[in-house]
C-alpha cells in the first residue's frame, strides 16, 4: 500500500508540473514565472555568484557587526512568530466545526472507496504535505542562513531546522483540529472550549507579567542598544522563572535551528525529532471520522471554483439557500448614514468580513494600548531599551501595514470582480461604485495604521535622548495627527492600483481569486506589488517634496507646531486632489468595463 501512495503521490506532482510549465505559454503566468525567478537570483542566489566592487571592498573593510547583519531579519523573523502563535490559537480557539484533511475530489474519489484504512489516509496527507514544508524550508534557509545573520550553524542546520519547526507545526494543528473535533463530540460546546483556551492564554499572560514583575534580570547596556539586543533579552527572559518550563517544549524545537556548531546542532536534534514524533503520534491518537467532512470540504472548494469561473453568487456557492443563512449584526446602523450609496457599500462589504472589524474592536485595542503602555511605562518596572524597540517595532509594522496591506485587503473590485454585471446596472456614477468598495479595505488597513501609530507615540518617551531634545511632546503628538489625517488617503491611493489592474487586467485578477499557487502565481502578485509601490512612490514623491517646501518657508515665520499644521493642509489637498482623479478615471474605466470578459464570466 505504501509504494502505491508514493506513486500516485510522485504522479500527481509529476502532472502539476506539467501543467505549471504547459500553462507558461500564456503571458500573464510567463511573465509571473521570469519576476519570481528574478527574485530568487536578487535576493538569494546573486551574492554566491557575483562578487560586486561594492561586496569586494566592503569585504575589504571587515564583516559587518552581528547587529547589522540581524537586524533586517527581524522584521522577518517577529512578525512570522507572531502569524504562527496567531495560528496556533486560532486552531483552538475558533476552528472549523467538522475539521477535515485537506482531500481534493479525485482523491476522495480514488482513495476512499479503497481498501485502506483511516490512519493510511492521514499518512497520505502527511506526506504530502510534507512537499510545501521542504520548499519552504528551502527558501527559509537561503533567507536566515544569509551572510551567518543568526551568528551560527549553516544552511543545511538551518533547513534542517525550519523543516522540524514547520512539520512541528503543521502536526500541531492538524492534531488540535481532531482534538476539537472529537471534544465537540463529546459534548463540549463552543463556549466552553474557548473559555478553556482563552482562561490557558490569560495564565500564561499572568506568567510572563509575573516573571517579569517578580524574577526578570536586568537588561544589559549592550542589549539595550539595539534592537536586536532587545530580541535577545527577551529570549533570555522566557529562560527565568516559571516561564524557563512554560517554553521549554518551544525552547527543543528552536535548539537545533539556533546551534551555533555541528555538535550543538547533533547535541539538539535528538529532543527535537523526539518532539516531533510526539506530535505524530497524537495525530494518529486523536484521529477522528474525517471522511464526511474531507467530501464536504472537496465538494466546497469545487463550488467555489466554479462560482468565481462563472460568476454565480457566493450563497450559491457555498450550495446554501436563503433560508438557511444565518442572520449577521450589522457593522453599523445603516439608516444613519444620511442615504449615501457609497456608505451602503461599507456596510455590504464589512458584513462580509469577520466580525472583529468593527468600530467596538477598534476602541476596545485604544482602550486596551493605552492601559498597556501607561503600566510598562510607569507600573511595569520596563526598561527604556525595551520601550525603544516597542515602539520602533510598532512604527515597523504600522509600515508594513501601509505598503502590503492592499494586497491582503481585498473587499472591493478583486472581490466583487464577478459581480460586476449587477454593479453596472445600479443607478450610480462609476466614481460612486469605485470608491464605495474602496471604502472598506481603506477603513480597515486606517484602523490598523492608527494603532501602531497611538502604540509609538504612546512609547515615544523611550526614544533616544537626542531625539527627544529635537521632537518635543507637542511636535511629536502633531506630527502623530497630521500622519493620521494623512493615512486614509494614502491608503485610498494605494487601493486604487490593484483595483485598476483588475479593470485593465481582469483575467490577472481572476488568477488571483483562484488562489492558486505556483512560482508563476507568485511572481504575478510581486508584479503587482512591484506596480503598486512604483505608482505610490510617483504620487507621494512629489507631495513630500512640496510639503517639505512649506514647512521650511512656514518655519521662518510661525513656529514648529503652526508650520507643522499647514504643511498637513496643503500636503493633504494635493493628496485630495490626486485621490479624486483617481477615482474620476478609475469610475470611467469601470464605466466601459467589458461584461463579456472571459475573466469575468
Amino acid at each position: 500500500m505504501l509504494r502505491a501512495l508514493l506513486y500516485l503521490r510522485l504522479t500527481s506532482g509529476q502532472n502539476w508540473l506539467l501543467t505549471r510549465v504547459r500553462r507558461l505559454r500564456e503571458p500573464k503566468y510567463f511573465a509571473g514565472a521570469v519576476a519570481r525567478l528574478a527574485s530568487f537570483w536578487f535576493f538569494f542566489f546573486r551574492h554566491l555568484v557575483v562578487s560586486s566592487p561594492a561586496r569586494r571592498s566592503l569585504a575589504s573593510a571587515g564583516p559587518l557587526t552581528p547587529d547589522l547583519q540581524q537586524l533586517p531579519l527581524l522584521f522577518i523573523m517577529v512578525p512570522l512568530g507572531l502569524i504562527s502563535v496567531i495560528r496556533i490559537v486560532a486552531a483552538w480557539v475558533a476552528p472549523e466545526r467538522q475539521p477535515g484533511l485537506a482531500f481534493t475530489e479525485a482523491e476522495v474519489a480514488f482513495l476512499f472507496p479503497a481498501p485502506m484504512t483511516r490512519r493510511s489516509l492521514v499518512n497520505f496527507k502527511l506526506l504530502s504535505s510534507q512537499v510545501t514544508i521542504l520548499l519552504s524550508s528551502v527558501i527559509f534557509s537561503l533567507i536566515s542562513n544569509r551572510g551567518a545573520a543568526l551568528g551560527g550553524g549553516n544552511m543545511l542546520t538551518h533547513a534542517i531546522g525550519w523543516w522540524l519547526i514547520l512539520s512541528t507545526f503543521s502536526l500541531h494543528t492538524t492534531a488540535a483540529a481532531f482534538t476539537v473535533a472529537r471534544l465537540i463530540d463529546g459534548g463540549v460546546s463552543r463556549v466552553q472550549r474557548q473559555a478553556i483556551v482563552i482562561g490557558v492564554i490569560v495564565l500564561f499572560l499572568g506568567a510572563v507579567a509575573y516573571t517579569i514583575w517578580w524574577s526578570a534580570p536586568p537588561i544589559t547596556p549592550t542589549e539595550a542598544a539595539n534592537p536586536w539586543g532587545v530580541l535577545q533579552y527577551g529570549l533570555r527572559l522566557g529562560d527565568t522563572g516559571v516561564l524557563h518550563w512554560i517554553l521549554w517544549p518551544i525552547r527543543l524545537l528552536l535548539a537545533p535551528f539556533f546551534a551555533a556548531n555541528t555538535r550543538e546542532f547533533l547535541l539538539a536534534l535528538g529532543p527535537a525529532l523526539a518532539l516531533l514524533a510526539l506530535h505524530y503520534a497524537w495525530v494518529l491518537r486523536a484521529e477522528t471520522s474525517f471522511e464526511e467532512s474531507s467530501i464536504a470540504s472537496a465538494e466546497k472548494r469545487g463550488r467555489l471554483l466554479e462560482a468565481i469561473q462563472s460568476g454565480k453568487s457566493l450563497t450559491q456557492a457555498h450550495g446554501l439557500s436563503q433560508g438557511s443563512l444565518k442572520a449577521r449584526r450589522g457593522p453599523f446602523p445603516l439608516r444613519s448614514t444620511g442615504g449615501r450609496p457609497e456608505i451602503a457599500f461599507l456596510w455590504k462589504n464589512l458584513l462580509a468580513t469577520p466580525s472583529f472589524f468593527r468600530p467596538r474592536t477598534f476602541f476596545a485595542a485604544v482602550a486596551l494600548i493605552a492601559v498597556g503602555t501607561n503600566w510598562l511605562r510607569h507600573g511595569g518596572g520596563t526598561s527604556l531599551g525595551v520601550l525603544e524597540f516597542l515602539g520602533f517595532f510598532s512604527l515597523a509594522l504600522g509600515a508594513y501595514v501601509l505598503l502590503l496591506g492592499p494586497q491582503f485587503a481585498r473587499q472591493d473590485l478583486r472581490g466583487d470582480l464577478a459581480h460586476a454585471d449587477i454593479l453596472k446596472t445600479y443607478p450610480l456614477r462609476g466614481w460612486q461604485v469605485v470608491l464605495g468598495e474602496l471604502l472598506t479595505p481603506a477603513a480597515i488597513l486606517t484602523a490598523l495604521v492608527w494603532l501602531f501609530l497611538l502604540l509609538t507615540l504612546l512609547l515615544s518617551e523611550a526614544m533616544p535622548a537626542r531625539l527627544r531634545l529635537l521632537l518635543t511632546p507637542e511636535l511629536r503628538w502633531a506630527v502623530g495627527a497630521s500622519l493620521a489625517l494623512v493615512v486614509p488617503v494614502v491608503c485610498l491611493l494605494q487601493l486604487m492600483v490593484p483595483n485598476a489592474a483588475t479593470l485593465l487586467f481582469p483575467s490577472w485578477a481572476r488568477t488571483n481569486r483562484v488562489r492558486d499557487r505556483g512560482i508563476d502565481v507568485m511572481g504575478q502578485r510581486l508584479i503587482f506589488v512591484a506596480g503598486q509601490l512604483l505608482v505610490v512612490l510617483f504620487a507621494l514623491v512629489p507631495v513630500a517634496i512640496i510639503g517639505l517646501l512649506v514647512w521650511f518657508a512656514a518655519h521662518w515665520f510661525v513656529g514648529p507646531l503652526a508650520s507643522t499644521a499647514i504643511t498637513t493642509v496643503a500636503v493633504l489637498a494635493i493628496l485630495l486632489v490626486e485621490a479624486c482623479l483617481g477615482l474620476w478615471w478609475l469610475g470611467h474605466r469601470f464605466e466601459v468595463f467589458d461584461l463579456s470578459s472571459e475573466a469575468v464570466k
